[in-house]
């Protein structure tokens, strides 16, 4: 075998200990020979490296019932750090990930970057320092950065082909913030970042096969097959803002009629509110929804229909063990998930009802900061 190879090798067998450890812990050596089927001397020489790379730490169990006690291998969370990042038209959000996948932080900067992309560079610069300096992150301890922003992103690359809420293209994003912390980047669709956080623990998912849909400045949904995200040939893939609701509807900027953004995305839904109420946000259309106010629980009824026929056309295109939706409009808002739950059942093609459930995200602001730390975090610790 070339010395090349056995380098490769050893770094592989490195990892994938490291990554038994992740999803076990605590555990002892002997339990991962057998789980990694490799032989006991190559495990404690693996085992003593990640102890002295600050990865883990050993430790004697308590009292077993015959025997010696076993010495069982923990994680050390503080052994390195990822940061999530979720960029959207007024808002960035920012976190750090400990090891163990613990968000230790958030901040939420307000913002208005719909075409400065540029001046957002630079305040993303900014906040990764404050942040890293407030919570007293040492560079080297920084494994890399993971970047979720809406529209057509060129993941492989860290590309931003196209951003229709941003006004955003060919913006190479990864490009220009690569190297400046010593780590690397990595940049997705928000909604492909955010399911990762939503199936739970990414060693150990919920769900193998699920789609997560997100209502926001616009509307998409992130598609996990099998464990892995569906992307397309492009990327495209989840891209349902452009599904045809009525072919005779609303022309929408793509320059077809009745796409599925023109009946559910924030923007539109604030157009549809009384001019003389000045209503600024979709909080305040749920203020209004509570308070009987007719328009506005039309446009919720409208916004449950429109959505259980998208979720229609996902669930009989990929059969899928769930459907987790996510926004604003949805989370923590009771009467709506009663409306879309009922909506659901007189949608949702009969046959396939018994066998999906229909979930309600939990992250709120946190989901996509922490989806795409762990994404930088499996990603880049696989390399």
């Amino acid at each position: 075998m070339k010395k090349q190879d056995q380098v490769q090798m050893r770094r592989q067998n490195k990892y994938i200990v490291l990554d038994a450890i992740r999803q076990m812990a605590p555990i002892s050596r002997i339990q991962l020979s057998k789980y990694t089927k490799m032989s006991p001397t190559t495990i404690t020489r693996i085992v003593q490296e990640l102890e002295a790379e600050g990865f883990i730490l050993e430790g004697v169990s308590e009292e077993t019932a015959i025997g010696r006690r076993p010495t069982l291998i923990h994680m050390r969370g503080d052994a390195l750090y990822t940061i999530g990042i979720e960029i959207d038209c007024f808002t960035i959000r920012i976190g750090i990930l400990d090891f163990l996948g613990k968000l230790i932080a958030f901040q939420e900067i307000k913002c208005s970057i719909k075409h400065q992309y540029e001046e957002a560079v630079h305040l993303l610069k900014r906040s990764i320092v404050n942040i890293m300096t407030e919570y007293q992150i040492a560079q080297e301890k920084l494994l890399g950065i993971g970047i979720g922003i809406p529209g057509v992103i060129n993941n492989e690359e860290g590309i931003i082909v196209s951003s229709e809420q941003l006004k955003w293209e060919n913006c190479h994003i990864r490009e220009d913030l690569n190297g400046i912390f010593g780590c690397e980047v990595i940049v997705d669709n928000e909604l492909k970042m955010q399911i990762i956080a939503e199936i739970g623990d990414i060693y150990t998912p919920l769900y193998s096969n699920c789609i997560l849909v997100g209502i926001g400045t616009g509307i998409g949904a992130a598609i996990l097959l099998n464990g892995e995200v569906y992307r397309g040939i492009q990327n495209k893939a989840g891209e349902i803002s452009h599904i045809t609701i009525n072919p005779f509807g609303e022309m929408c900027h793509c320059g077809k009629r009745g796409c599925l953004s023109m009946y559910i995305s924030e923007v539109i839904l604030l157009k549809r509110t009384p001019q003389n109420l000045n209503i600024q946000s979709i909080e305040e259309i749920l203020q209004c929804v509570d308070q009987g106010e007719q328009w506005a629980v039309d446009i919720q009824q409208d916004v449950a229909t429109f959505l259980a026929i998208a979720i229609n056309n996902l669930v009989c295109l990929y059969e899928p063990e769930a459907v987790i939706v996510s926004g604003e409009i949805i989370e923590h808002n009771v009467t709506f998930q009663k409306l879309l739950s009922e909506k659901c059942k007189q949608y949702i093609w009969k046959e396939l009802q018994p066998y999906f459930d229909l979930q309600f995200s939990n992250q709120l602001k946190e989901g996509v900061v922490k989806g795409a730390a762990l994404q930088a975090q499996k990603q880049l610790l696989s390399v």
